[in-house]
């Protein structure tokens, strides 16, 4: 296996354990099985093993969550639903969640929200041209204002709404995609919840 891989599995099994936050290198090397000198021919630091395990579990998750869409063979709205219910019921391991809302940890956290947005983007974007193509929306828009909005200000780890104000922002969400979009009322309400797929 990948040296690369085995140190990042090895910080994985150290926040499974409730070690991480307080993990050193040589605590990781030594999880991983690796001399402290290996892991700095992969890593610089702490921190740049952090970024690539956070990067390869957001990674995974959104290269999941487009598979399935892609092979969904749905149509424009419903993909959108699809890829929001599929990245919404993702998992993430909940101590590296809990991690990256820790308010020292925010640097981290915010390079985390930009990778999600950055690539989640990408995804809407072909699914937005697929919606354009159809003739279900008339017109095209920046994927990242709905992305940005669904990975920053819906985050509860830096806005805490209650569920009403959640609920409000939701719908006002839905209500300018399909303004944005030219899309038929009604067809963003599965942002909320009332339709399923």
């Amino acid at each position: 296996m990948d040296k690369k891989e085995v140190i990042l599995d090895a910080l994985r099994e150290l926040f499974k354990e409730g070690k991480a936050g307080t993990a050193s290198v040589s605590d990781i090397a030594k999880k991983a099985g690796i001399a402290k000198g290996l892991m700095y021919y992969y890593f610089r630091s702490k921190e740049e093993v952090m970024d690539a395990l956070v990067f390869r579990e957001y990674e995974g998750i959104i290269v999941a969550c487009n598979e399935l869409v892609e092979k969904s063979g749905l149509g424009a709205i419903d993909k959108l639903a699809l890829l929001l219910k599929s990245y919404r019921g993702s998992y993430v391991d909940e101590s590296l969640d809990e991690y990256l809302h820790m308010p020292q940890n925010a640097a981290i956290h915010q390079k985390s929200l930009a990778q999600i947005l950055s690539s989640l983007s990408k995804v809407v974007t072909r699914i937005v041209e697929q919606g354009i193509a159809e003739g279900t929306f008339t017109c095209g828009w920046y994927a990242e204002i709905i992305m940005s909005v669904l990975t920053f200000l819906l985050d509860p780890g830096i806005f805490p709404w209650n569920e009403e104000e959640y609920l409000v922002r939701l719908k006002a969400l839905a209500d300018m995609s399909e303004k944005w979009l030219g899309a038929p009322e009604g067809s963003f309400d599965f942002l909320y919840g009332r339709v399923s797929i």
